[in-house]
C-alpha cells in the first residue's frame, strides 16, 4: 500500500475512533500492513499537531485533534486556487509567510477561509 493511501486510511479511522482512540497495532491490524509503516505515518500527523497520543499497558493511543479542515461530513474541504480570503469577527494579531505556509493567528476563536477567485 502506497504511503498517501495509507495516511488517507489511518486518518479516516482517527476521525472514527472519536474520543476512544485507536491504538497502532489496532490501525496495523486493520489495514493489514506491519506496525512501522503506522509509525511513519503516526509521526508524520503528530509532527503536524493533528494528533495526540497517550501510552499504557494496551499500547500507544491515538486521538484525533484536527477538526479544523473537517466540513461536518467527515471529509476535508481542500481550496484549489491561488487566491483565497479570510475573515474573522476579531482582530487579526499575526500574519507569517514559511515559504509554503501561511500562518494567521486572530484574536477570536474562528477563522473563515474560502477561494477569492
Amino acid at each position: 500500500m502506497k504511503l498517501e493511501i495509507l495516511a488517507t486510511e489511518v486518518i479516516k479511522l482517527l476521525k472514527k475512533s472519536g474520543e476512544g482512540g485507536i491504538t497502532n497495532a489496532n490501525l496495523s491490524e486493520i489495514l493489514k500492513v506491519p506496525k512501522r509503516r503506522i509509525y511513519d505515518v503516526v509521526a508524520i500527523l503528530k509532527a503536524s499537531r493533528l494528533i495526540s497520543t497517550t501510552r499504557n499497558r494496551e499500547g500507544t493511543h491515538l486521538y484525533w485533534l484536527d477538526s479544523s479542515l473537517d466540513n461536518g461530513n467527515g471529509t476535508t474541504k481542500k481550496i484549489r486556487s491561488n487566491k483565497i480570503r479570510v475573515s474573522t469577527t476579531g482582530y487579526f494579531t499575526s500574519v507569517s509567510n514559511r515559504g509554503t505556509e501561511v500562518i494567521v493567528e486572530s484574536t477570536s476563536p474562528s477563522i473563515s477561509i474560502e477561494s477569492a477567485v
